[in-house]
């Protein structure tokens, strides 16, 4: 006989449900009566907590009856033991998806949607747009205007330097951005998008666009190249272009560490950070990046032999790595650190924690696995009726629903400025932000925006920079915690709130530097001083 005291409806999530079926919500019908009638006959999903599919097949017994699983499951089957969820499924999903993501990036190169430029066309708009001046040759993954993330907030960054001082910011992504190293295909030339100044001017493939650089560049300027990322290119047509347009100097960002493994943030089958061992040990072996790591190693450090570029890393952390784990020919690796916190004199008062007033804990960026979202998710799904605390998510979801108690507000840099997420967590008043990334972050800009905006911090501890920031920059307005275990303790004792009563939080900027053409016009402008110097001296003699 069912508990009379307990409703189905407790163990459905109406947000979820109309986040995960927009047709649902298009029609107004009402999302838990359409799940009781026909929902999870056709597969939906009543919450994240409960897999409709998962739960038919692994009980035939339940499916061949036609019983409404979840009534089942609340009212019989959890009693019985018997799983809501797949073991390990969120697990399971993501290397499934790592292998995909790795014999995708193998095949053949795909034909750009847009048409391809002509030699006499690029050129033609490149006489129209080049300034007279000196050239930065930038280098990247994807369109920094349109996407989100550090390499592309620097990118930015540089590009706006560049307009300040008159000089021209070129910049070259892949026609057909895709994971790994891009495949030259017999027929198929690599071909790239071309960006000037900000303007899109096309796609070209890489010997058009060094016929026309050459037929208009200011002739007497200097062109130097700046690598932020080589995923989706060609090393060796990068390296052509390079070489023909006559770069004075090459720079190469480590952002990640794709210059070590295809598998960015070193983590095996995109799940557990590995430290970046041999490409012939077993780790490799069982790993979807490891087959084709030695080729991948040899490729970039052929690029790196070929230029022997300043290496130039967004932190001392990212770069103690790299370089235990690198032996890349490079002239120089300097550290320049992405932002720096200026934080005011002020402590925010912390009076939360009361049924009246919940802790406000949240997470800032994309709801991405490795940024730590699941951790989060089921955190937030484990205390869901704890009165004590409030769940929130600020950046954007990528079509990921989330469940239901998490407060979600819409956050693009892109579109809302580049201190939108700063606002945001001090507009929302939030009291902590977990920021439990997978990997070692080189940067994390979300951590950094977390503290401007007032929040407290916690974080697992381990190698990457956001252990030292909360060591080193912050100490009372971060955690660092051993294991994830040590969140659910945290909340369940409610010694968070003691915690935050004894915290020093207090709200500031995050200011942007550590671009390389500043770097490089610096040093520009040195050794044309030591150059005058020099001519005085001979004129004296």
């Amino acid at each position: 006989m069912k508990d009379e005291n307990l409703s189905l409806e407790n163990y459905f999530d109406r947000a979820f449900y109309l986040q995960s079926y927009p047709d649902i919500a298009k029609a107004g019908i009402d999302p838990f009566e359409h799940y009781c009638t026909s929902g999870w006959r056709e597969g939906r999903n009543p919450s994240v907590a409960f897999d409709t599919q998962f739960y038919l097949q692994r009980n035939p017994d339940i499916a061949e009856a036609g019983i409404n699983p979840l009534d089942h499951y609340v009212f019989t089957g959890r009693h019985e033991g018997r799983q809501a969820t797949p073991p390990m499924g969120g697990v399971k999903a993501c290397i499934q998806r790592a292998f995909q993501t790795v014999l995708d990036a193998n095949h053949d190169p795909v034909t750009p949607a847009e048409s391809v430029m002509s030699v006499d066309r690029l050129s033609e708009l490149l006489a129209e747009n080049l300034l007279d001046g000196p050239t930065i040759l930038s280098v990247s993954h994807d369109d920094y205007r349109v996407n989100v993330g550090g390499v592309q907030k620097l990118i930015s960054v540089e590009q706006h330097v560049c307009a300040d001082i008159s000089w021209n910011y070129l910049h070259l992504s892949p026609a057909v951005p895709q994971k790994g190293l891009a495949n030259q295909s017999p027929g198929l030339p690599f071909a790239v998008s071309v960006h000037l100044n900000g303007k899109k001017l096309g796609n070209v493939t890489s010997a058009s666009f060094i016929k026309a650089f050459l037929q208009t560049r200011a002739k007497g300027e200097p062109v130097h190249a700046i690598v932020h990322h080589l995923m989706g290119h060609d090393p060796t047509a990068i390296g052509d272009i390079i070489e023909e347009t006559g770069c004075d100097r090459v720079v190469f960002w480590v952002h990640d560490f794709f210059t070590l493994c295809s598998g960015i943030q070193l983590l095996r089958n995109d799940i557990v950070y590995c430290h970046a061992p041999s490409p012939a040990s077993m780790a490799c072996g069982i790993c979807c990046h490891g087959e084709d790591r030695p080729v991948f190693l040899a490729r970039i450090g052929a690029f790196f032999s070929r230029f022997t570029p300043f290496v130039m890393a967004p932190s001392e952390a990212a770069l103690a790595i790299w370089r235990k784990h690198s032996s890349f020919s490079h002239e120089e690796a300097l550290a320049r650190p992405l932002g720096r916190l200026l934080l005011s004199d002020s402590r925010i008062p912390f009076a939360a924690g009361v049924t009246d007033n919940p802790i406000r804990i949240a997470f800032l960026g994309l709801r991405n696995h490795i940024k730590g979202w699941m951790i989060f998710q089921n955190l937030a799904l484990h205390f869901r009726n704890d009165s004590r605390y409030e769940f929130h998510h600020i950046g954007l979801v990528h079509d990921i629903p989330a469940a239901g108690n998490i407060i979600h507000t819409p956050v693009n840099i892109a579109t809302d400025g580049e201190d939108a997420m700063i606002q945001a967590v001090s507009a929302r008043n939030i009291d902590v932000v977990i920021n439990w990334s997978l990997w070692p972050e080189t940067f994390c800009y979300a951590a950094y925006e977390a503290l401007a905006g007032g929040a407290f911090v916690l974080a697992p501890d381990g190698d990457g920079n956001v252990p030292i920031i909360l060591r080193q920059i912050v100490p009372e307005q971060g955690l660092l915690l051993k294991r994830e275990e040590d969140l659910s303790s945290l909340l369940s004792t409610g010694k968070l709130s003691d915690i935050l009563k004894l915290s020093n939080r207090r709200r500031g900027y995050l200011l942007r530097q550590g671009d390389s053409v500043t770097w490089l016009r610096e040093l520009s402008m040195d050794q044309t001083a030591v150059c005058s110097e020099a001519n005085l001296e001979m004129q004296d003699d």
